[in-house]
């Protein structure tokens, strides 16, 4: 069980929901089957997305937490920033999770082919909520 994705293993995609493709050869079986409901991915219930630049994090029923590396050098701020404000506006994000040999972006063939785990994580509420912007780490970029 993975408890956490290296950045090259993550892809930040826009598009109507925010999503977060993660590559990973261990299922993360913690996450339910990727579904659709309707045309947008299932919610996954339980579950909380807390976006950042420098990591993100999808905390899970129990104590089940992913570490996802975000930015690392200062000229991915911008496409960072602009994800983030995505999953600010949706109020989370599509989590997808798919083995190496998986490589569509497309829900549908991700939802048909039973492989895939995630699903719509919401985002944290918090209180004195934090801007998208914020870094989960003490090594930010300014």
């Amino acid at each position: 069980m993975p408890s956490h994705i290296p950045r090259e293993h993550a892809r930040h995609l826009h598009g109507a929901i925010a999503t977060l493709v993660l590559y990973s050869a261990e299922p993360i079986v913690q996450l339910p089957r990727f579904r659709l409901f309707g045309s947008r991915p299932a919610t996954c219930v339980g579950w909380e997305f807390v976006s950042g630049l420098t990591a993100s994090m999808i905390n899970g029923p129990g104590r089940f937490e992913l570490l996802v590396e975000g930015v690392s050098h200062p000229d991915e701020l911008d496409a960072a920033l602009a994800w983030n404000a995505s999953v600010e506006r949706a109020g989370g994000a599509a989590v997808l999770v798919v083995d190496a040999r998986c490589m569509t972006f497309d829900w549908a063939i991700a939802a048909d082919g039973g492989r895939a785990r995630g699903g719509f994580v919401r985002t944290s509420k918090r209180a004195g909520k934090a801007p998208a912007n914020v870094c989960l780490t003490a090594n930010c970029m300014h």
